[in-house]
C-alpha cells in the first residue's frame, strides 16, 4: 500500500467471519491536515499501515474505486462488484466492508468532512476516469509543496461526477439464513441448482425462500440470481475474458441468450458496455 501523505488509524477490527452491521467498528485511516484527501492503494502486498476489516465505518467520506481487476462492495443491504472507471461514495458514518478480488489493484480515497460538496450526503455511485485516477494515483506516490497539493485536490474533487452505468446492485435479504444463502449463490453464478436444490442445500422450505425475496429483495429469486449473474460478468468483461466463455461461466448455455439477458438488466449488449467502459472488446458470437 503507498501512503506518502500522512496518515493515522482510529482503530482496527478483528477480521470478521461473518458480517455485523448492528454494531459496525468505527476505524480506517483519517486524512490529516492540512489535507483535503488521501488515496491508500491495496495491490496485494503487505499494506504499510495496519488496516481495518470487517465491517467498520469511517469519520471521514469514502471512494472505493479499482485500479486494475475489481472489487467487492459490500454494504447493508446491497452488494457491488466494481471495475475501473466505477467509484462508489460512502458518506461519513456509513457501514461498509470491501475486499479487493485476485490480482487487482483497489484504491480507496478518503475525503475530510470539510471539503465534502453538500449534495453528497448518501452514497451514490461516482464515475472515476482514468485521467482522474492517474491524478489520485500520482497525489499518493509523489512528494510536492503544500499548496500544489492543496490546489490539486481541490481539482480532483471538482472533477468527480455522478456514473451513469455504475456497478450493479444486487440486493441480499435482511433474514439471516437467507443471507448465507444469497452468498453461496453469489459465490457460484455459474451453478444451474434449481430454488428448490438451493432450499434443500440451506435445510429450508421453498416458500420461506421465496417470501423472503419477496419482502426484503423487492423480486424473485429467478430474477434476483440473473442481477447476480450479470454482475459476476461485468467483472470477468473486465479482465478481458471473450464473451462466449463470460456467458459459460455466469450459467448461460448460449452466448446469444447470454447477451440477451445482459442487454435486459443493463441495457447496453456486451460489446456496448466493454466499449462505454473502455475495455478491449471481444464479439458477441
Amino acid at each position: 500500500m503507498l501512503a506518502t501523505v500522512p496518515v493515522r488509524e482510529r482503530g482496527k477490527a478483528p477480521p470478521a467471519v461473518a458480517l455485523r452491521w448492528a454494531e459496525p467498528s468505527a476505524g480506517g485511516i483519517e486524512v490529516s491536515a492540512p489535507y483535503l484527501l488521501t488515496t491508500a492503494v491495496f495491490d496485494g502486498s503487505p499494506p504499510a499501515v495496519p488496516v481495518t476489516t470487517g465491517v467498520h465505518t469511517h469519520a471521514d467520506g469514502l471512494l472505493v474505486w479499482p485500479h486494475h481487476g475489481s472489487l467487492t462492495l459490500h454494504t447493508r443491504n446491497t452488494v457491488r462488484r466494481l471495475v475501473p472507471g466505477q467509484g462508489f461514495w460512502l458518506p461519513p458514518g456509513t457501514p461498509h466492508d470491501a475486499s479487493t478480488d485476485a490480482g487487482s489493484v483497489s484504491c480507496y480515497t478518503y475525503v475530510t468532512r470539510a471539503a465534502i460538496p453538500p449534495h453528497w450526503l448518501t452514497p451514490r455511485p461516482l464515475r472515476v476516469r482514468r485521467a482522474l485516477q492517474e491524478m489520485l494515483l500520482h497525489l499518493d506516490a509523489t512528494s510536492m509543496p503544500d499548496d500544489l497539493r492543496l490546489r490539486t485536490q481541490r481539482v480532483v474533487i471538482d472533477l468527480l461526477e455522478e456514473d451513469p452505468h455504475p456497478a450493479i446492485d444486487v440486493p441480499v435479504p435482511e433474514d439471516g439464513r437467507i443471507r448465507a444463502l444469497a452468498y453461496d449463490v453469489m459465490r457460484d453464478p455459474e451453478s444451474d441448482l434449481s430454488l428448490e436444490a438451493w432450499a434443500a442445500r440451506h435445510a429450508l422450505s421453498v416458500r420461506t425462500v421465496t417470501r423472503a425475496f419477496s419482502h426484503d429483495v423487492g423480486m424473485s429469486f429467478a430474477r434476483w440470481r440473473s442481477l447476480v449473474r450479470m454482475s459476476a460478468a461485468t467483472t470477468l468483461l473486465a479482465e478481458g475474458r471473450p464473451v462466449n466463455l463470460v456467458a459459460h461461466r455466469c450459467g448461460y448455455s448460449t452466448t446469444s441468450a447470454f447477451s440477451a439477458a445482459f442487454r435486459r438488466v443493463t441495457g447496453v449488449s456486451p460489446t456496448e458496455y466493454l466499449r462505454e467502459q473502455a475495455v478491449p472488446a471481444q464479439a458477441d458470437h
